[in-house]
């Protein structure tokens, strides 16, 4: 797994704060953004639930989790590992199971599901699993990324595919089941301007 999904609550924190506001100059659209937005609000919360969890301290994990779930109708797994820089626009019926790895600097929009396939339910004798979001990943309305595949780093998921298979880095895939239409470049401007240190806070 990538280190950067083990990185500290403040530290991610301040990541997602970056990739909230990347495109807004001003302090005051910054804090609007912020108290507004409710993907931010279900991320901090999920920070907040993981945070408690990773502490051994019972219950108030699961109640931040209850919280998240009924105020914006996002449910991420505390025990779910997301990295430094996640943004989840709209948000509104976005699921990220136990297990799921989103490593960082990744946009999800609503609807998104990341879990295992439910070998469980069917009686499958096929080992399931939870996927691993690499680096730089923007995953469209409606997607779903199933079982314990490898989404590559910078790749584009389009809007309502269903991925069942490990996707190669700087992918743009669509479809049911998905499949690769393109290429992306290494890495857009705006996140290459991120990444420098010149714009940490």
């Amino acid at each position: 797994m990538d280190p950067s999904v083990s990185h500290g609550f403040f530290h991610c924190l301040r990541a997602d704060l970056r990739m909230l506001t990347r495109q807004h100059r001003s302090r005051a659209k910054r804090l609007a953004v912020v108290l507004s937005n409710r993907g931010f609000q279900a991320v901090l919360l999920y920070r907040i639930s993981h945070a408690l969890w990773k502490a051994h301290i019972p219950l108030l994990p699961l109640i931040f989790t209850r919280i998240a779930q009924h105020l914006f109708a996002v449910d991420i797994d505390y025990a779910a590992e997301l990295g430094p820089g996640v943004v989840i626009v709209h948000g509104f019926g976005l699921v990220i199971g136990r297990g799921a790895s989103v490593e960082g600097n990744c946009c999800l929009f609503h609807g998104v599901t990341l879990g295992n396939r439910g070998s469980e339910w069917i009686g499958s004798d096929v080992p399931d699993g939870q996927p691993v979001l690499e680096r730089d990943v923007m995953v469209g309305a409606g997607a779903k990324i199933l079982g314990p595949i490898r989404i590559g780093r910078n790749t584009v998921v389009g809007a309502n595919a269903v991925v069942i298979c490990d996707v190669p880095p700087c992918s743009i895939v669509a479809g049911v089941p998905a499949r690769i239409i393109g290429r992306r470049p290494e890495m857009d401007e705006n996140l290459r301007r991120l990444e420098s240190p010149a714009s940490a806070p």
